[in-house]
């Protein structure tokens, strides 16, 4: 690296200009958006619950919730506590005025007198219902092992295994998932047991697990679709089409078949984008997210991610590790991906900024909605890392195509200080990532270019000095055997 000054340091790149951002977040919009999407309910009270502890101007609000949804579909007592407890501790730090939100402080004069209290009734009823629940499915799961029916034990296991989950064990529901792999007689059962285990390990945050099972679902779905064997399978007669002939409608069968393993497939490419993107691995998440079809949207079926999560996603690690061409092509471009951008008009916005190479308003976009982006619960952890490699790859492209650039101009082009910038460009071209010196003198940002006529006598001196080496070593060589000095090693016998 080269700069002037030795008085620069290296900083944090400069974060886009954040507002509140709570204004813009609509949470009842947000909870709907798991109403239907998972065959477990507190997946939604989950995703409320962190909600309340990322923002204290939504938290009274998601805790209301999230206690209407744990009583009204789930059996889960320890979270129904827990947030309880939450929703308590909220309201007593308003009180005591450690909370000064103004946000918060309107929510609870709106609920003043009304607040919600513990229902006791319902916690202890739900306690007794899930106690013999599991005793009932655990007996019945005996009655099949005793009498040894294969495929009765294998549904025992799964059984115990959802009702654990609604009951919040989630270990206990990996537990059950696993022994029953040892029951599965097809490869049905093997991607049933494996979409029960990714559901329940998305909800842990458990990525390893999820990308294990996506594996084995995967290759079970395969296994499920595969043509039948060449001496079973039956012999189809070819249609022939004569002209003026209408082509023959396609089996309804066989369409809605097809339809169910693309649903199936796109539900599993979702959970292995999540897994990447818990892994870090952004480049990866981001071919998943936009190599989804239509199913995602247009199904019933219920799947790990709302479609509004999943465009959010696509943009974010789409932005950070895709170039002009692959955002164009796999993103803008993408007839799959636009009905979910939809949802989230502002992220279309974000790309055609990007694109345009308008990147002020692109950072400051991103940053409008940055608290939106702060309460998903699977990419509020990599969301600086993320925003870093966006900005990354907005100052590498702005660079690119000059030889010199004024660093006010291209401050100005990002809404920096001209310190911001320096600070930002520093470790770029640190890395060898940005070719370029500052000009701190000038205040010029200089492209190191290579030499071309430079480098090319450069490479032709030294393939001469090799050149000549190899030539004396020759030379040495053939003396030494015109004088007889040359030592051959004996020849090793056949016999060992």
């Amino acid at each position: 690296m080269e700069v002037d000054t030795p008085e620069l340091v290296q900083q944090e790149s400069p974060r886009a200009s954040s507002g509140s951002g709570e204004d813009e977040f609509d949470l009842e919009a947000f909870a709907a958006q798991y109403e239907g999407k998972s065959s477990i309910a507190s997946i939604k009270a989950v995703r409320l619950n962190y909600v309340a502890q990322h923002s204290q101007a939504l938290a009274g609000a998601a805790l209301t919730l999230a206690l209407a949804a744990i009583t009204s579909s789930t059996l889960d007592v320890p979270l129904y506590e827990n947030t309880f407890q939450m929703y308590r501790q909220h309201i007593n730090a308003i009180q005591s005025g450690e909370i000064k939100s103004p946000a918060a402080i309107a929510w609870y004069e709106s609920v003043k007198g009304n607040e919600v209290t513990a229902d006791r009734s319902w916690i202890e009823a739900t306690r007794r219902e899930a106690q013999r629940g599991l005793e009932k499915r655990e007996v019945e799961l005996k009655g099949y092992i005793t009498n040894l029916i294969k495929e009765s034990i294998r549904m025992g296991h799964r059984d115990i295994a959802r009702f654990l989950h609604r009951t919040g064990d989630l270990a206990g529901a990996i537990r059950s998932y696993t022994k029953s792999r040892e029951f599965c007689t097809t490869s049905q059962h093997v991607l049933e047991m494996s979409i029960g285990v990714i559901e329940v390990a998305l909800e842990m945050n458990n990525y390893a697990f999820v990308r294990n099972h996506v594996v084995k679902a995967e290759s079970a779905l395969e296994s499920i679709n595969a043509p039948p064997a060449a001496g079973k399978a039956k012999a189809k007669v070819p249609v022939t089409n004569l002209p003026g002939m209408v082509a023959p409608a396609l089996d309804p069968a066989e369409v809605a078949k097809e339809r169910e393993r693309q649903t199936m497939q796109e539900r599993l490419t979702v959970a292995s984008g999540v897994a990447h993107l818990g892994a870090s691995n952004y480049a990866a998440a981001a071919r998943a997210f936009t190599g989804i079809g239509k199913e995602t949207l247009s199904s019933s079926v219920n799947h790990f991610v709302p479609p509004a999560d999943i465009a959010l996603y696509a943009v974010l690690t789409g932005l950070a590790t895709f170039d002009r061409t692959e955002l164009r092509t796999r993103i803008l471009e993408n007839a799959d991906l636009r009905p979910m951008l939809d949802l989230e008009p502002y992220l279309r916005d974000v790309l055609r900024a990007f694109y345009a190479s308008k990147f002020k308003e692109g950072l400051d976009a991103l940053s409008k909605y940055r608290v939106r982006q702060q309460l998903d619960i699977h990419l509020s952890p990599h969301l600086n890392n993320l925003l870093h490699l966006i900005r990354n790859r907005a100052l590498l492209a702005y660079f690119s195509p000059f030889k010199n650039v004024a660093v006010k101009r291209m401050a100005s082009s990002f809404g920096w200080s001209e310190e911001e910038l320096v600070q930002a460009v520093i470790p770029l071209i640190r890395n060898g990532d940005m070719k370029a010196r500052i000009d701190s003198r000038g205040g010029v940002l200089v492209a190191k270019k290579k030499d071309v006529r430079t480098e090319a006598f450069r490479h032709a001196l030294e393939e001469g000095e090799r050149i000549e080496k190899r030539t004396v070593a020759a030379q040495f060589r053939m003396r030494l055997i015109k004088e007889g000095l040359l030592v051959k090693s004996p020849k090793q016998s056949d016999n060992f």
